[in-house]
């Protein structure tokens, strides 16, 4: 490897670094703080390595190819750097997460360190899944990420004070996630092995020359770029394989869902990118077809089983599944400049709002258990379940602040105008017109329509005074100044490029 190709993965080598480093101050002095401060450095690290790599490709180079698996490129650095960013945010809430269910008599003794090296590993799976031009490299970052997140959908049960009920949920999260994740990551390495029977390739390129001279009719190739597709469409959680969606999130630590929901997605999205690009799976109908179906049965579903769910987690799980499918619509309008602009736009907009939510609703689920040590929360009463509408009754007159981020993500989500949801949804929009996609349009319609629905009904709820509310519900929500910060920032990106989308435009253009 040459001293170029190695600067290129300075990220990935940042993140590795960190990680050794972890396991060996863990092995030498355990403290949780101390496990906070390394990750966030390391994190902030890679990202700082992603600007130094840019910089390098802006001496003229448009790509670096790594060892033959990997390939670096603006866009890739983009939504790594997407990523790194967003697990700062993700670090924060578990740290927030993890502090509040810590027994306090024994909180210096309390080493929940597992989390942050779990989170650095993730993070490496995902940046190099971004990367990745090679399926080995692809299937290899894919199980690194699944591999890290099992435990962390089990991590509840680390708390001392984490409610029994809570750590149960967490149980069977991790244990759907895992006998799910296995069958479509069987399915998908069952296509890479009939995609190298017919190709005798496992590059992109390479493949991209097979899927060039493929016919227009059946063969070897396209079952297995169909089972790779619907091993794909499994981690993005397309219809009809979104089943593992609303109950993983539900059951998982409030931090580790939105990891799911934001860095899991959004690397698969970029690798989902990177392939119909590199192979021109856009000159495959059969591929394209099957997309399309999938983004209106998305689109429809989501939306519509959004409306029936009390749990807000779980209206968060349906309502991504929804916007993937939205994404999805920029996607298949083609390889043309305005179709990438679309989806990577559309990304920024979704990780923005999708975090802020799930940052409001994990704070205010941390501020539930020190209210009420122990677990005692009844499971049928929804006024003392942090997750359940009910309890959000009156938020704007116990915690405004909280009340009125809450309510930027919903809005954003809605696609409201002044938020950069709307510019997400205006570009979605446009890019169907664009391509001419018109029973796609129709579905983005009626799935937005649909959506603005419960997202004001959560709203209206959140503005009402609750007479009736009893024990922690009366109560307003305490969160540390490192929440208010994160919440700030969050809200003060989704409003400043709701306002000025130029100027992520101009950033997103010169990729």
């Amino acid at each position: 490897m040459s001293a170029l190709e190695l600067h290129a993965i300075l990220p990935l080598l940042v993140l590795g670094a960190g990680i050794v480093f972890l396991l060996l101050q863990v092995a030498l002095r355990r403290g949780h703080r101390g496990a906070l401060f390394t990750t966030l450095a390391t994190l902030a690290a890679a990202a700082a390595a992603c600007f130094q790599v840019a910089r390098l490709l802006d001496g003229g180079v448009t790509s670096i190819q790594s060892t033959g698996l990997l390939q670096v490129d603006h866009r890739a650095l983009f939504i790594c750097l997407l990523l790194l960013v967003a697990a700062i945010a993700i670090t924060v809430l578990g740290f927030s997460y993890l502090k509040h269910r810590c027994d306090r008599k024994a909180w210096a003794d309390s080493y929940p360190e597992e989390f942050y090296i779990l989170l650095l590993l993730t993070m490496l799976g995902a940046c190099t899944l971004v990367f990745a031009s090679h399926f080995a490299s692809f299937f290899l970052a894919l199980e690194l990420i699944g591999l890290s997140l099992y435990p962390l959908l089990g991590f509840a049960v680390n708390g001392d004070r984490s409610p029994q009920r809570d750590q149960l949920y967490s149980l069977e999260s991790a244990l759907k996630y895992l006998l799910l994740s296995a069958l479509s990551t069987a399915l998908a390495l069952f296509g890479i092995a009939m995609v190298f029977a017919a190709s005798g390739a496992l590059d992109f390129a390479g493949v991209s020359a097979a899927v060039a001279a493929m016919a227009g009719g059946p063969s070897l190739l396209l079952a297995g770029l169909t089972l790779l597709l619907i091993g794909v469409a499994f981690k993005l959680s397309l219809v009809p394989f979104h089943i593992w969606t609303p109950d993983v999130y539900q059951g998982a630590p409030t931090p580790v869902t939105a990891l799911i929901a934001t860095v899991g997605k959004g690397a698969v999205v970029a690798l989902l990118l990177r392939l119909f690009d590199r192979l021109d799976l856009f000159a495959v109908p059969a591929l394209t077809g099957l997309l399309g179906i999938m983004a209106v049965a998305s689109m429809l579903a989501g939306n519509l089983l959004a409306l029936m769910q009390p749990n807000i987690k779980r209206l968060l799980a349906y309502s991504s599944i929804a916007h993937l499918g939205y994404l999805i619509v920029a996607l298949l309008i083609g390889g043309s400049a305005f179709g990438t602009e679309a989806v990577i736009y559309y990304l920024v907009a979704y990780m923005i709002t999708t975090l802020g939510a799930f940052a409001v609703v994990g704070l205010i689920a941390d501020g539930a258990v020190e209210l009420t040590p122990g677990g005692s929360r009844p499971l049928a009463d929804s006024g003392s379940d942090p997750f359940h509408r009910d309890y959000y009754r009156g938020l704007f007159w116990r915690s405004p602040w909280l009340a009125c981020c809450l309510a930027a993500m919903l809005l954003s989500l809605a696609g409201i105008p002044l938020t950069i949801g709307f510019i997400g949804k205006f570009y979605i929009f446009a890019a169907g017109v664009q391509g001419q996609l018109w029973l796609l349009l129709a579905a983005v319609v009626v799935g937005s329509a649909l959506g603005l629905f419960y997202y004001l009904r959560l709203l209206l709820a959140m503005v009402q005074r609750d007479t009736e509310a009893t024990g922690t519900a009366r109560n307003g929500v305490q969160i540390a100044a490192s929440g208010h910060a994160l919440l700030a920032s969050l809200t003060l990106a989704l409003l400043l490029f709701g306002v000025f989308p130029q100027l992520l435009i101009n950033w997103i253009n010169a990729l």
